[in-house]
């Protein structure tokens, strides 16, 4: 009897407990490349050569998507698109601080694996480390920020602004 409750309490506790690894997000493919919302940002629109939209719930890496959404782009030997960890590993040398990531000056808040970027797109790499800001020199929390500054006209024009100081 004891062991019959046993399992109900655990049937229970899991039942209303348990993860929820829902998503009300369709799954998004970029040449067959799972990506996430935010990596179509920094997408040029008129690339995109055909979009098929499936309507069926299906499971990704133990996560529930409400459906799918494959993009096909016009060439996509172009694009070498990469994730922000291999952004870390091939422009940075940081190998133990915790990583904060920025594309243009903004937080990325998305999954770090499903986010990319083309490499090619990339302008340049700037890092800071939290020791650089007086409030965290003592913090025992240390971690690094990577701004990862994409070839928009606005960041061109800036890169080949030229400013005399007189």
């Amino acid at each position: 009897m004891k062991l019959l409750l046993t399992l109900q309490l655990l049937f229970i506790t899991t039942l209303f407990f348990g993860q929820n690894n829902k998503t009300k997000e369709a799954a998004l493919f970029l040449d067959s490349a799972l990506i996430s919302a935010d990596t179509m940002k920094y997408f040029n629109p008129d690339e995109i050569a055909s979009v098929n939209v499936i309507k069926n719930d299906t499971v990704i890496n133990n996560l529930h998507y409400v459906g799918q959404i494959h993009i096909t782009s016009k060439n996509p030997k172009k694009y070498a698109f990469i994730n922000l960890e291999q952004v870390k590993s091939k422009f940075t040398k940081i190998k133990n601080n915790d990583v904060i990531y920025m594309i243009n000056g903004a937080f990325i808040k998305d999954n770090y694996k499903t986010f990319k970027i083309d490499k090619n797109y990339i302008l340049k790499i700037e890092i800071t480390n939290s020791n650089e800001f007086y409030n965290l020199r003592d913090s025992a929390v240390k971690f690094d920020i990577i701004n990862i500054l994409v070839k928009t006209k606005e960041n061109l024009d800036n890169e080949n602004k030229i400013i005399l100081r007189g």
